[in-house]
Formats: C-alpha cells, sequence, structure tokens
C-alpha cells in the first residue's frame, strides 16, 4: 500500500512540475490540436462584450511567456530612441522626383529592446502619413533598417522635415506642411498612437495593395463623413464629434475586458466577425488594448446603422483558428518569423520571436476579408 501512494504521490509531483514549467516557458499547444487548425490550445474564449453593433470576445489564456524584452513602437518613440525618417534609396515602392519612398521608410532602434511593430499601426507626418506593412520584430541597433510601409493619406506629399517626432494630435496640422512623422492619436491617451481599422490593416496586410489601401481609407472617410483635402485617415480619429460617439461605445468594452489572464480579443461588427488579436501574455495585450479597441470602434460606426445579431460562440471560436485555404507563406528574419495562411474570406497571421530558448508567438492576428 506504502509503495503505491508513493508512486502516486511521485506522479503528482511530476504533474505539479510540469503544470509550473507550463507558465514560465513559451505556450505551447498539443500537436494534435495544432495541426486540427488551433494556434494555442490553451486559449478559452470569455463571454462577449456588446456596444451598439460592436461585439468583443475577450479571449484568456492558462499559460503565457514574458515580454520584458519587448518595447511597442509608442514607447520607442516617446523615449526618442525610435526614429522614422523618409527614405531616399530605392525600394518597393513608387519613388518620388526628390528620391523619398512611397513605401519604404527608414527605420532605427536604438531602444536596447526588440521593438514590435504590428501591421496597421499609424506614422503620421513626413511627406504623406503611412502604416506599417506587416507585423514584424525590430532588434536593437546603431545602423537604420528599411520599414516596408503604406500610404493613408493620398492627397499629400511635402513636408518642412524628415524627421519623427511624437505630439498629439491638437497640435498637428491636418494640412499641406506638416511637419515631421507624429506617432499621434487619442487610443491609449495624449500622444498614444493609433492603428488603422481591421479593414484597412486587412488590405495591407493580406491583399498587400496600396490601391486596395487607398480605397478602404477613402470609404472609411466616406462612411464617417470625415473627408479631408489630403485623404488622410488620421481625420477619422482626430474629429471631435466623431470622437464623442467613440467614447460611448470605447466606455462600456474597455474596463470589461481586462484580468490577469486576458491575452487578447475576438471582435465582430453588425454580427459578422472581422477580427482577432491575441498577445504572448496580459501586459502585452494591455499595452495595445486601448488603441486597438479604438480601430475597433471606428470599424463599427464605419459599418453603417447599428444591427444587433447576435454571433455563436462557436463561429467566435472558429476565428482563433489558422485561416483554412491553400496559399501560405512564411518569412523568416534573423530574430522572428512571420507565417501567414490565406483563404478566400480571410487571413491569419503568427508573429514568432525566435532568439529565446524556444520560439515566443509574440502576436496572432485574424483579419476578415470585406
Amino acid at each position: 500500500m506504502r509503495v503505491r501512494t508513493a508512486v502516486a504521490m511521485s506522479i503528482l509531483l511530476c504533474g505539479i512540475a510540469a503544470v509550473g514549467s507550463w507558465s514560465v516557458r513559451p505556450a505551447e499547444a498539443s500537436f494534435s490540436r495544432v495541426r486540427a487548425g488551433y494556434v494555442r490550445a490553451e486559449w478559452k474564449l470569455g463571454m462577449p462584450v456588446t456596444s451598439g453593433n460592436l461585439t468583443v470576445f475577450p479571449v484568456t489564456s492558462s499559460a503565457w511567456s514574458p515580454a520584458n524584452g519587448f518595447i511597442t513602437l509608442d514607447e520607442g518613440l516617446k523615449s526618442g530612441k525610435v526614429v522614422i525618417t523618409e527614405l531616399g534609396s530605392a525600394g518597393r515602392g513608387g519613388r518620388a522626383r526628390d528620391g523619398a519612398e512611397v513605401n519604404t521608410l527608414s527605420l532605427t532602434n536604438k531602444t536596447g529592446r526588440t521593438l514590435i511593430l504590428l501591421a496597421g499601426e499609424m506614422l503620421i507626418g513626413g511627406k504623406q502619413d503611412r502604416i506599417v506593412d506587416e507585423d514584424q520584430l525590430v532588434p536593437p541597433g546603431e545602423r537604420p533598417v528599411a520599414l516596408g510601409v503604406f500610404c493613408v493619406e493620398h492627397g499629400r506629399w511635402h513636408g518642412a522635415s524628415t524627421a519623427f517626432g511624437q505630439n498629439p494630435p491638437a497640435q498637428r496640422s491636418q494640412t499641406p506642411g506638416a511637419q515631421n512623422f507624429l506617432a499621434g492619436g487619442s487610443g491609449g491617451g495624449a500622444g498614444a498612437g493609433q492603428i488603422a481599422t481591421p479593414a484597412i490593416r486587412e488590405k495591407a496586410e493580406a491583399a498587400k495593395s496600396q490601391n486596395e489601401v487607398w480605397s478602404k481609407v477613402s470609404d472609411t472617410n466616406h462612411s464617417l463623413n470625415t473627408t479631408s483635402g489630403t485623404g488622410a485617415l488620421t481625420r477619422a480619429y482626430d474629429d471631435r464629434t466623431l470622437a464623442k460617439k467613440s467614447q460611448v461605445y470605447e466606455s462600456r468594452v474597455i474596463n470589461r475586458v481586462q484580468g490577469k489572464d486576458v491575452v487578447g480579443v475576438v471582435v465582430a461588427v453588425n454580427g459578422q466577425l472581422v477580427a482577432a488579436d491575441v498577445f504572448s501574455n496580459p501586459s502585452l495585450f494591455q499595452r495595445y488594448w486601448p488603441k486597438l479597441l479604438k480601430s475597433y470602434v471606428l470599424e463599427a460606426l464605419s459599418a453603417g446603422p447599428a444591427s444587433h445579431s447576435e454571433i455563436e460562440r462557436s463561429a467566435a471560436e472558429a476565428f482563433l483558428y489558422r485561416a483554412e485555404g491553400r496559399a501560405s507563406s512564411e518569412r523568416q528574419k534573423s530574430v522572428y518569423k512571420l507565417t501567414e495562411h490565406k483563404s478566400e474570406g480571410d487571413a491569419s497571421f503568427e508573429l514568432d520571436y525566435l532568439k529565446g530558448a524556444e520560439p515566443v508567438l509574440v502576436h496572432f492576428n485574424r483579419v476578415a476579408s470585406r
């Protein structure tokens, strides 16, 4: 009897040790569930939070990875140690007469930490406003690197300076002559950054088309009645009348999607799933949550009359799977790997950090084509 008890206790202690190591190591799903489509088996869908035609499902996790070695774009710009300027050399986009690039900028990361860039994060100023083209990680270093971007301000191509700064939007010119790049926006408080709506992000990271990005920016501004002389996407984020409507939505949601185990969200507008954003741990999610929420709210406001269509829980859960389809790609850099899965209606992206003892899934994003 004592032998059986000892064996049972040994098995129990091994199980406890395994659970303990699970909480500090990069989260790993079982191979069987990953093959079936799950990205992480430990992700669970919480109860939905609704405001108007916007529905947000929190995503919780029982295991996560630390993110102390990462810095966000907003944090890097605020520190002054992330510098972004116009690029005057050849790139993948059309080159202007003065040598600057529409679709390429120059970035230097002197923060001493790995910089996270999310597809759709907005860079305001320079010769025209841009958004980051895809999820990526930039290691610290003294040398500048090329940064792929898409333009979200079709009608401007000049500025008095190509330097990068940070100002609240109230201090930024909305007309030709903006002085420098700014991490503008009210999504995360004064001076915090902005990120494009899920529909615009999809045109950048999945469709990979500058013309489709411009078209969706135009459609969004038209739907929100926030058009500007230069077709700037920032007009929708800075409009005071629209801001009041946005705050009503945000106030009903922002504090209800919190908790020590919340790592992301699945989002629906008018009963249609539009996006999923899930991060490596709760701390990293909370650093992005305010500006992500603002982008979801603007998506909801631009979708027309509010519909109270409900989302089936099984459909929302399925949005945490990789998109199914034949087309897939993988781009591996020195410190990260970005894996894309694409179907006719959706695309999903996994950003993995490769420099640790084991790969860490920093960000999972899924967007619907609209």
